[in-house]
C-alpha cells in the first residue's frame, strides 16, 4: 500500500560548491537563503546572517520587490560576500542602500514592516563598493515558470502556485500526483495536521521568484512525531529520504509555522468563516485546545451577535476565539477595536441583566502590533461577495451561487448605494442568505434533483408577501425555471429580485401629512410592469 521509495533529498539539497576564488576559506559557506540566490555571489561568512539581523524579517522585505536591488542591499549586509572584512568592494554602497530605502518606504509600511534598526546607510561606503546592476555577477540559469497547482492533495494551501523540478526530481505534477498518491489514506486518517503542508512543501514546493521554498524542519518533525507510530504498527519507517535535519527552519513561517513550533490552520468555526482572515491555530487567546472547545463556548454569544448591537462584535469575538493565524503567530486584537465593540454592546447586555464577559476585558490587550478595526473586511464588489459566500458555506451539496446572483444580493444589500458592501452590509447579507438557504434545504431539497416546483414557488412569493398575476409569475418562471424546477442559485436570484424591485416601490411612496401611504399604482402593477 505504501511507496515509500523516493528519490534521496540529501544530494539534492547539498549546496553547489561555489566557484569563488574565497571560497577555499575554511569560515565560508554556501549561501541558502532563497532570496539571496542570484545576487552575484554563492559563499558566505554569516550563513545564518549577521548577529543583529532577523533573516525573516529581511526575506518579506526582499520579497515585497519594492525595489530592483532591495535583495543585493540586503543579501550584501546581512549574508555579506565571502572576503576579508576590510574588504569594502564587497559592501553595498551608501548611494544604493539610499536608493533602496526610498524606493521601499511606501511598500514596507504597507506590509507593516520596518526598516532594519542596525542598517544605517550612512555607515556604508561611497566609493570602491557594490553599487547593485553595476557589480559583476555570476551568470545564473533562467527563472522557471510558477505554475498553479493542480495536485489534488495540494490544492487548498496557504501558497497556490509551485515550481518544477521539485526536490524530489518529479518534472510534472502528474508524476509528482502519482508518487504523492500513497501517502493519501496517512492524511485521511489525520494522523497529525502537519503531514500534509510538509508533503505539499516536498511534492509541490510553494513557487517564489521562480525558485522552489525548501521543506520547513520543524514542519517534517512535527508531521514524523505524529504519525511515526502509526507507520510502525503496519511495519513501515519514516522514509529515509524524509530526514527532517536534511530540511531547513529558515522557511518554516512561510509554511504557517511560528517560532514557537504553533501551526495555522483553516477556521471551521461557522461564525469565523468569511471573515478578512481565514487561517486560525490550535489554541486560542483563551486557551482552548481546539476549534470545536471554541465554538461551544462562543454559542453564549450567538445571540449577542445576531442583534448588531455593533458591527465590531463578531469580528472582536472570532479575533479571540478564532485569533488570525499569518505564518504560525497569532494576531492580537487592538485595546481600541475591543473598546468600539464594547461600547457598542454593552448597554444592551446589562438591559438583559448580563454582564460584559471577563475573557473579554479590552485592558488584557496591547495597544501597538496588533489587528484593529482596519483590519476588517474591505469593501466587497460582486466578486468579493460570492467569493465570501462560498467560503461561507453558503452552497447547497457542494453547488455555490452564480455571480450574476451575487450581483443581485449586492444590489439588496447595497443601502448607501455605492456598488460594494461593508462589513455591516455584508453582515446582514449572511443573515439574509443564512435564512434563505435554511428554507430551500429544509423544503426542497428532498426532491431529487432537488428545486422548487411551481406550486411551491407560488406559495413562497405569496408568504413573502409578493401577489403576482399569471402573467407576472409564468415569465418569472420562463427566466428562473427549468422542466425539473427551480435550483437554489435561481431560486436565491427569484426571490431576490422581488425583494429588490419591492424596495424601489417603497422608496417612492408618497409621503403625506396623513398617516396612509399613495402611489399611482399598485404594487402588483409595479412588480409586473418591472418583470414584463
Amino acid at each position: 500500500m505504501w511507496n515509500f521509495i523516493l528519490v534521496s533529498l540529501g544530494l539534492l539539497l547539498s549546496p553547489r560548491p561555489a566557484h569563488s576564488v574565497r571560497d577555499d576559506r575554511s569560515n565560508c559557506k554556501p549561501v541558502t537563503a532563497s532570496f539571496c540566490q542570484g545576487v552575484g555571489y554563492t559563499s558566505t561568512s554569516h550563513p545564518s546572517g549577521v548577529s543583529g539581523y532577523s533573516l525573516h524579517q529581511i526575506g518579506q522585505i526582499v520579497e515585497t520587490a519594492c525595489s530592483t536591488e532591495v535583495a543585493t542591499l540586503m543579501c550584501r549586509v546581512v549574508m555579506p560576500e565571502c572576503s576579508s572584512d576590510d574588504d569594502s568592494r564587497t559592501k553595498p554602497c551608501r548611494s544604493l542602500c539610499e536608493k533602496v530605502k526610498t524606493d521601499c518606504e511606501s511598500a514596507i509600511r504597507a506590509k507593516r514592516l520596518s526598516w532594519p534598526i542596525k542598517l544605517r546607510c550612512e555607515a556604508l561606503p561611497v566609493s570602491n563598493c557594490a553599487q547593485g546592476k553595476e557589480t559583476r555577477i555570476t551568470p545564473t540559469p533562467p527563472i522557471a515558470t510558477c505554475q498553479t497547482i493542480t495536485v489534488p492533495l495540494c490544492k487548498d494551501l496557504l501558497y497556490t502556485e509551485t515550481v518544477l523540478p521539485n526536490l524530489l526530481g518529479h518534472k510534472s505534477q502528474e508524476e509528482a500526483n502519482l508518487d504523492i498518491h500513497p501517502y493519501y489514506p496517512l492524511v485521511k486518517v489525520e494522523c497529525s495536521p502537519h503531514l500534509k503542508p510538509f508533503l505539499c512543501s516536498l511534492f509541490t514546493p510553494q513557487c517564489v521568484a521562480g525558485k522552489a521554498r525548501p521543506p520547513c524542519r520543524t514542519l517534517c518533525e512535527k508531521a514524523r512525531s505524529d504519525c511515526g507510530s502509526l507507520m510502525s504498527r503496519f511495519g513501515y519507517a519514516w522514509p529515509e529520504s524524509f530526514k527532517c535535519d536534511a530540511f531547513t527552519t529558515e522557511s518554516c513561517q512561510q509554511y504557517g509555522v511560528g517560532s514557537s513550533g504553533d501551526m495555522c490552520e483553516p477556521i471551521t468555526i461557522p461564525l469565523c468563516q468569511g471573515l478578512s482572515y481565514n487561517q486560525t491555530t490550535t489554541q486560542n487567546l483563551l486557551g482552548h485546545a481546539n476549534q470545536g472547545e471554541a465554538m461551544a463556548r462562543m454559542s453564549f454569544f450567538n445571540s449577542l451577535v445576531q442583534t448588531m448591537c455593533s458591527e465590531d462584535i463578531r469580528l472582536l469575538l472570532c479575533r479571540v476565539y478564532a485569533p488570525e493565524c499569518v505564518a504560525g503567530e497569532v494576531q492580537r486584537p487592538c485595546r481600541s477595536f475591543c473598546e468600539r465593540a464594547k461600547q457598542g454592546c454593552e448597554d444592551r447586555m446589562t438591559a438583559f441583566g448580563v454582564s460584559w464577559p471577563p475573557e473579554l476585558q479590552c485592558n488584557s490587550f496591547p495597544e501597538e502590533m496588533c489587528a484593529s478595526e482596519e483590519s476588517r473586511t474591505e469593501m466587497l464588489n460582486a466578486e468579493g461577495v460570492l467569493a465570501k459566500l462560498n467560503a461561507g458555506g453558503f452552497s447547497v451539496r457542494g453547488r455555490p451561487l452564480s455571480l450574476r446572483t451575487a450581483r443581485l444580493l449586492l444590489t439588496l444589500m447595497d443601502t448607501d448605494v455605492t456598488r460594494d458592501l461593508d462589513v455591516v452590509e455584508f453582515f446582514k447579507l449572511e443573515h439574509y442568505m443564512a435564512a434563505l438557504r435554511r428554507e430551500y434545504v429544509e423544503s426542497y431539497e428532498r426532491r431529487n434533483p432537488p428545486s422548487v416546483t411551481q406550486t411551491q414557488m407560488k406559495k413562497a412569493l405569496s408568504d413573502r408577501g409578493f401577489t403576482v398575476d399569471d402573467d407576472t409569475f409564468t415569465t418569472l418562471w420562463q427566466q428562473h425555471g427549468s422542466q425539473g424546477g427551480i435550483n437554489y442559485d435561481e431560486y436565491t436570484a427569484a426571490v431576490t429580485k422581488l425583494h429588490i424591485l419591492k424596495q424601489r416601490f417603497t422608496a417612492r411612496l408618497l409621503s403625506l401629512p396623513c398617516d396612509c401611504e399613495v402611489s399611482s399604482f399598485s404594487l402588483k402593477q409595479f412588480l409586473k410592469s418591472a418583470i414584463i
